[in-house]
């Protein structure tokens, strides 16, 4: 199994990578939205219940809910590796239909897009620049590095417009992507899908099967992610021990969440922050 990246203390990272050696990374899942920008070589992508085979000049996007599983097929193998957290990410790009590659999961998602010549120059030197700005640190790069996340998703959306699962915004759409905000801001408080419903004004049998429909992800299950992802977060960024992180993340019972985190992480909370620290 090949070694995982470890998130930055900066919401946004990117990382070069080169590998002419056998490389796989087991089931796994990061609490920051990636973008993989394959260079060199040929991968499998397990990612949920999709297979892919990702060649040069493709570009994979994962959110923070997904579990994905990766193999090297052939090498060299070359790639750019960025990580952003998604409150840095909708801090920068606020526009529902570019967030929606990484918010929104229909049946007919795809999560890699191979580039052809349409903006392929542009998407590369825009990534090239970011690993610059990120690494050099000079003068206002952070507003260099915001400035080239917002251009990267702009020209990706005017090429690449299919890949996008909102095109368009009606009312039902701009709804649900209300209370996806509206959850990413309260997951630790008790959410219920009757609550919800009330709040919005929609049925809830409505609301349930069009949250999944747009998202790709269960109500229940959706809240769930978003716990887990602030749970590793802070295994990671703090000494708090498991209980406290359980209480922080939104769980309110310690055996419950260890069992739930095993279940999607396929360790403990207390091996993961073993293994990663």
């Amino acid at each position: 199994m090949g070694n995982l990246l470890v998130p930055s203390a900066y919401p946004i990272d990117i990382v070069y990578q080169e590998s002419n050696k056998e490389l796989e990374i087991k089931n796994h899942f990061h609490n920051s939205y990636e973008i993989i920008y394959v260079l060199e070589g040929k991968t499998r992508y397990h990612i949920n219940d999709k297979e892919y085979f990702v060649d040069k000049n493709s570009l994979v996007f994962i959110n923070n809910m997904e579990t994905h599983h990766v193999k090297v097929l052939e090498y060299p193998y070359k790639r750019y590796f960025i990580l952003i957290k998604p409150d840095y990410f909708r801090s920068v790009i606020d526009e529902p239909i570019l967030s929606s590659i990484f918010r929104n999961r229909s049946d007919s998602f795809r999560h890699v897009i191979e580039l052809g010549s349409e903006g392929l120059r542009e998407i590369n030197d825009i990534i090239e620049n970011l690993y610059y700005e990120l690494n050099k640190k000079e003068a206002f790069w952070e507003a260099a590095v915001k400035s080239d996340l917002y251009r990267l998703f702009i020209i990706l959306y005017r090429n690449y417009q299919a890949y996008f699962p909102l095109r368009s915004l009606n009312s039902s759409m701009q709804t649900i992507t209300e209370i996806q905000k509206y959850i990413e801001e309260h997951y630790l408080e008790q959410i219920s899908l009757e609550d919800i419903s009330k709040l919005f004004f929609m049925d809830k049998y409505y609301l349930s099967h069009l949250f999944k429909k747009v998202t790709g992800f269960t109500f229940k299950e959706y809240i769930i992610l978003q716990r887990i992802s602030k749970a590793k977060d802070l295994l990671f960024h703090t000494n708090d021990d498991i209980i406290r992180v359980c209480m922080n993340s939104g769980f309110n019972n310690v055996n419950h969440f260890i069992r739930i985190f095993k279940k999607y992480e396929g360790t403990t909370p207390y091996q993961y922050r073993k293994r990663y620290r």
